[in-house]
């Protein structure tokens, strides 16, 4: 699977991986789960019934990154 292809056009009905979803938004996997847990704007996403595997929306993804992705990079240390 091209990644870089399919996220040219993702398709809002369809359903995306945790790794999917950090491509799209161009962060690392680790970012998505703090999205996942941030206590004003969670990144929505669903579960399979016996299965512990986080999904994404397309959608979800779009409105996600048009509206809450915050300015990327850390903080400069003041010396």
């Amino acid at each position: 699977m091209d990644l870089c292809k399919l996220f040219g056009e993702i398709i809002p009905e369809g359903t995306y991986s945790v790794r999917e979803a950090a491509r799209y938004l161009g962060v690392h996997r680790c970012t998505i789960y703090a999205y996942i847990s941030h206590p004003e704007r969670p990144l929505p996403f669903s579960r399979a019934e016996g299965n512990a595997r986080r999904r994404f929306l397309g959608k979800d993804l779009m409105v996600f990154k048009k509206n809450s992705i915050p300015k990327k990079g850390r903080k400069r240390k003041s010396s």
